[in-house]
């Protein structure tokens, strides 16, 4: 029997509204968490609210560490733009950070297709 533990894992995706990928990673207050599993679909499972980390352009190491802590579950973050800095952090904890603007459901897609072919190495 396959081992299906890699098909199940979450999403974060940074939006305004929960229908588009509308927010940079750093201004974003707001992230809706979807479960997804590769088999059989995705789900919303919550709506989780941040602290902004982005101050006018800059970052405070520390507060980008703990932004991305609250992430720690999630596979993939999606936003409209993520910094480097954050996108280093992310890459630090295991967490791909991508640049998806758009309807969620198309992010949603691209992110399925992408971690199929990942998990074909």
């Amino acid at each position: 029997m396959a081992d299906t533990s890699s098909s199940l894992y979450k999403v974060a995706i940074a939006s305004t509204d929960g229908e588009s990928v509308n927010q940079h990673y750093g201004k974003s207050e707001k992230f809706y968490i979807y479960s997804i599993d590769d088999e059989v679909g995705y789900d919303l499972t919550e709506e989780r609210l941040v602290q902004a980390v982005c101050q006018n352009g800059s970052h405070i190491i520390e507060e980008m560490n703990k932004s991305v802590s609250q992430f720690l579950d999630c596979k993939y973050i999606a936003a409209s733009r993520i910094g480097d800095g954050a996108l280093s952090v992310m890459n630090k904890n295991g967490i791909t950070g991508m640049e998806l603007p758009g309807s969620i459901d198309d992010a949603i897609l691209k992110i399925w297709k992408y971690n199929r072919i990942q998990n074909l190495f």
